[in-house]
């Protein structure tokens, strides 16, 4: 499954929380749903962060090493 179809149906479940807050239970469980979207959120990031390879320690030492061989 692609990055960008996981990070939508994060989003997906996000909004349908905060939608079903809204009509069902009239804006009572803000807090629940505030955590829940704060988790789905962070579960995002880490998937798009972990796809993307941006923390990833081999690409940082070879990028290191290209700069040192340029000096």
């Amino acid at each position: 499954m692609r990055t960008s179809t996981i990070l939508f149906l994060f989003l997906l479940v996000m909004h349908l929380l905060t939608v079903l807050n809204t009509l069902l239970f009239e804006g009572k469980l803000y807090d629940l749903v505030f955590w829940f979207n704060s988790a789905l959120f962070m579960a995002a990031l880490a998937v798009f962060v972990f796809r993307r390879g941006i923390f990833n320690a081999k690409e940082a030492h070879a990028t290191t090493e290209t700069a040192q061989k340029r000096k």
